[in-house]
């Protein structure tokens, strides 16, 4: 089963991609043009920056300045990341004199909005592309769970973390940053597919947030046309509000 998943996941972010190439959207055209200000990319578990710089070229293209987060694989403990990630919020707000966006797939997204809630002066909106944040490891698919915890219990191994790091149960209270409400500071957007074969759909919703349903798969959605669209409207919309405010 999980190589038959993994296989339509390929074939699906292949679909996508090239999607994305034929689509005008794809070169920035019916988008609104942005700001300029800062925007931070998280990668999913298992993947590094490396897997979202289609996403980066394309927001520095639609006029925004995209930073990615200093992760090359994204697994191990989830609150020393972060911290790390944190303070980089932190830095890139300091030095652009404005608020920081973080768009973050998956785990990405999970992470963002705990950056969000510990750094809430330096976080002005995040946008989550498929990420459980409403239940944890029991938001993923059982088909799928026991393969990605394997992996987060083979870097447990070796590394000198604490019974349960990685995890919602762990006693470093990852779990509250997590799992509490939005940030009023901070605007939270969910960008979910009911296809979603890694999580369930239901767990990316946020009743206090705003929240899209687009088609695809769960991989995909860092090349999925539909998603850099509401992307646009979304990074759009913030600059109105703060205009606006």
């Amino acid at each position: 089963m999980l190589l038959q998943l993994t296989a339509s996941a390929y074939f699906d972010f292949l679909q996508q991609f090239a999607s994305l190439a034929r689509d005008p959207v794809g070169y920035g055209v019916g988008v609104p043009r942005g700001d300029g200000r800062p925007v931070l990319l998280i990668p999913g578990f298992t993947a590094g920056d490396w897997s979202l710089g289609t996403l980066a070229r394309w927001l520095g293209r639609i006029g925004y300045k995209p930073y990615l987060s200093g992760i090359d694989l994204n697994v191990g403990c989830p609150r020393r990341k972060v911290e790390l990630v944190g303070w980089r919020v932190e830095k890139i707000a300091r030095e652009s004199g404005q608020r920081v966006t973080i768009i973050g797939h998956s785990l990405g997204g999970v992470l963002g909005r705990a950056i969000a809630a510990t750094n809430p002066t330096s976080v002005r909106e995040v946008v989550a592309l498929g990420s459980p944040i409403r239940s944890g490891w029991m938001g993923v698919h059982d088909q799928v769970r026991p393969a990605l915890q394997a992996i987060q219990t083979f870097w447990q191994t070796f590394s000198s973390g604490p019974e349960n790091c990685g995890t919602m149960e762990c006693a470093c209270g990852i779990a509250d940053a997590v799992f509490a409400p939005s940030p009023e500071r901070s605007r939270f957007s969910a960008i979910y597919t009911r296809r979603d074969e890694v999580v369930q759909w239901q767990s990316c919703i946020d009743d206090a947030g705003t929240n899209f349903e687009v088609s695809g798969l769960h991989a995909s959605l860092i090349v999925n046309p539909a998603v850099y669209r509401i992307l646009g409207s979304i990074l759009a919309d913030a600059a109105a509000d703060n205009v606006a405010a």
